[in-house]
């Protein structure tokens, strides 16, 4: 047992499970494929939301995006704020003698809410920035417990590229030919796909070198053995039917854990987490009480007893991505079947503005590409009221089965366990059901 317990969160923006580690041999990843064989790669973690703001708060706060209110991104025009009753792993670490920092890409509010330290300006590609900004507040607070968060901005998309084409200081570059690149089965395999795919494994590959230099810089200051490491991403990629959609290929991240004598290297879980399970994760590892109505459970407990069971299902929730995107939706998600309640189903579902913009998206509206690889492109834009796909036969969610006679029962349980989450977690959304006569009454507000 070590005296004392730190946090370094190194958290990408907009990263798909691209990683040897997770079975792309193609991507250059060596420092997080190194990073996976000291600690536990999860398999099956989810975000709770899509997009970018809203799961930082996610993470932060421990709790839904309906709960915690801030619905969407937080900078310039969009506005939306986290409720300033709302606490975070960042208040409560404070007010347990922590010190923290915010390294990088933050994208929350108000600071109230998120009281960090140490918030330096740095580039958030160039992990020898990030890095050195780590060893000023680790020299600055010798011995006192601390919570880190480092936001890199790759591999999130910059104009219509990755800003690949700006020069980063001590960073090296790692290229890809389109030809190589895996094309996934929700985007049709095309030149300018693969090319935009060739530009996002570039980005990729600079955020891997930045996890490098901040373990490094761990392993420098001495308190490696102290402290809890956690490597993964606030959604998947940056790419329509993956980003902002209720899709797997938009929740299914990334991450993967290293604490100091309770993860056994190299294990891999297969429980079905989200989010949400961040906090009290670091709470327990911190030994700072956790606030009760946390909608989310300690993932230590699993990893340092194998009898434990795997974690059956999960819940996603949505509401916007920028302002004009509005797309709000609730999720449940077990091992083979999928629900899904979409609460704006008579509106065309707008894409985030990089999405719209991209090379991947212009090509498919410029060539009228009527499939997504495996995915109708119509399917992308357009909802129904409810969803369910059987993930086993159709893994890409083609096929919404919620009318399947064979499934109503399925469809029954899954409907029913996701409005009892949405009544436990106080949804506001629950109004839409009212008013559609699809729930008979409402808890008092």
């Amino acid at each position: 047992m070590t005296t004392q317990r730190n946090v370094l969160f190194l958290i990408a923006d907009d990263w798909s499970r691209i990683a040897d580690c997770y079975g792309n041999s193609v991507v250059h990843t060596p420092r997080i494929d190194a990073f996976a064989r000291e600690g536990t790669v999860f398999e099956q973690a989810f975000c709770t939301s899509p997009s970018c703001a809203v799961s930082r708060a996610c993470i932060l706060t421990g709790y839904h995006s309906h709960t915690h209110g801030q619905y969407g991104h937080c900078h310039g025009i969009h506005g939306f704020s986290t409720h300033p009753h709302i606490t975070s792993t960042l208040s409560s670490l404070k007010a347990h003698g922590y010190a923290t920092a915010c390294i990088g890409k933050k994208h929350v509010e108000p600071p109230s809410v998120y009281p960090f330290d140490f918030e330096p300006e740095v580039n958030a590609r160039n992990g020898v920035e990030l890095a050195r900004a780590a060893r000023d507040f680790w020299a600055a607070h010798p011995d006192q417990p601390f919570y880190m968060h480092v936001g890199f901005t790759d591999p999130h998309r910059a104009g219509r590229g990755f800003g690949n084409e700006k020069p980063y200081s001590d960073v090296p570059e790692t290229q890809y030919s389109p030809d190589d690149v895996v094309v996934p089965p929700y985007l049709p395999d095309v030149p300018d796909v693969r090319a935009d795919l060739a530009e996002y494994y570039q980005a990729v590959s600079r955020f891997d070198f930045g996890v490098g230099c901040l373990l490094d810089a761990l392993e420098e200051s001495g308190r490696a053995d102290e402290t809890l490491v956690i490597v993964t991403t606030d959604h998947a990629m940056p790419f329509p039917g993956a980003k902002a959609s209720f899709f797997d290929s938009g929740h299914h991240c990334p991450f993967i854990l290293r604490a100091p004598g309770i993860t056994t290297p190299g294990t891999r879980s297969q429980s079905l987490i989200n989010w949400t399970d961040i906090r009290p994760t670091l709470h327990d590892w911190c030994g700072v009480p956790a606030p009760e109505d946390l909608p989310g459970r300690s993932l230590l407990p699993g990893l340092a007893d194998p009898s434990v069971p795997d974690w059956e299902y999960t819940f996603f929730s949505h509401c916007f991505h920028e302002v004009v995107d509005y797309n709000p939706y609730r999720v449940l998600r077990g091992r083979r079947y999928k629900f899904v309640r979409n609460l704006a189903a008579g509106l065309t579902t707008m894409l985030p503005t990089d999405l719209f913009r991209s090379t991947t998206w212009t090509a498919v509206r410029r060539d009228a590409i009527p499939t997504m690889g495996q995915r109708p492109t119509r399917h992308v834009i357009t909802r129904e009221p409810e969803e369910l796909y059987d993930l086993e036969a159709d893994p890409t969610e083609s096929v919404n089965r919620v009318d399947d006679s064979q499934l109503q029962e399925v469809a029954a349980q899954m409907r029913a366990q996701l409005y009892q989450f949405r009544r436990d977690t106080a949804d506001p959304w629950l109004e839409v059901d009212f008013q559609e006569g699809r729930i008979d009454r409402l808890k008092p507000r």
